[in-house]
């Protein structure tokens, strides 16, 4: 399925394209942003902004037919005296390719909230930030929040991986020693050996105590001092 929001990105286009410019001073400000639209189907956008009790737009909600543009008023109510600025003001563009389904006399506020639609819209929707550059500072760079949960999922992914490869060598581990087991067992009651190609399982027994909790399906008891397979440096011999 094609990707419809890595369309957006290329064919709406921004003037300006980073910035809007506000001098950081007690005084109403008005600054034009205008959104033009070359691609091939109708595009519904909807304005926010990080503070809109500071910030206002005109219009909030609006659509764009293909090759057409508008231009978006943005409105500062200006910095009191003594208030300290938030460099990281923005305003958010937020667009998505008009449903097929939209009716005839739709409402562009209504279809971005109407829960029917975002299934379909969710395959196309695409923001884009428009920081606000107070003039004298200098705009702060945002984190890329994209990469960032990439990386977080990709980090997330990695540790799966770790645990899951744990996880895989603690039960083949386990199998292993199942299979010494079994053997141990059928070369104590002189059976053939089930798992002739698994090495032996070497059991330290300390003062004189039997492993503990050993126990092997099929055999349905727990293994006892004389289950214990020859420890290294005892000449061979069992401990018992």
């Amino acid at each position: 399925m094609a990707d419809k929001s890595a369309d957006l990105e290329h064919k709406i286009t921004f003037d300006p394209s980073k910035n809007v410019t506000f001098k950081p001073v007690p005084e109403e400000q008005l600054r034009d942003l205008t959104i033009s639209n070359t691609y091939n189907q109708s595009v519904m956008f909807k304005m926010k902004t990080t503070r809109p009790g500071v910030f206002k737009m005109k219009p909030v909600f609006f659509a764009l037919q293909p090759n057409q543009k508008k231009t978006i008023k943005l409105h500062y109510s200006g910095c009191p005296d003594g208030v300290k600025l938030n460099l990281k003001d923005r305003f958010s563009v937020i667009m998505a390719i008009v449903p097929k389904d939209a009716p005839t006399d739709w409402d562009v506020e209504k279809v971005w909230e109407d829960q029917k639609m975002q299934v379909e819209l969710a395959d196309s929707v695409k923001r884009k930030v428009i920081r606000i550059h107070y003039e004298g500072y200098e705009v702060p760079t945002d984190p890329p929040e994209k990469s960032e949960k990439k990386s977080k999922k990709k980090k997330k992914g990695a540790t799966k991986e770790i645990i899951d490869e744990k996880n895989e060598k603690k039960v083949e581990r386990e199998k292993m020693a199942a299979a010494a087991t079994a053997n141990a067992l059928a070369q104590a009651a002189g059976q053939p050996q089930p798992f002739p190609h698994v090495q032996p399982i070497v059991y330290i027994v300390y003062q004189g105590l039997p492993p503990k909790g050993l126990r092997m399906e099929g055999y349905g008891r727990e293994l006892s001092m004389t289950d214990c397979i020859p420890c290294r440096g005892t000449g061979g011999q069992v401990n018992n």
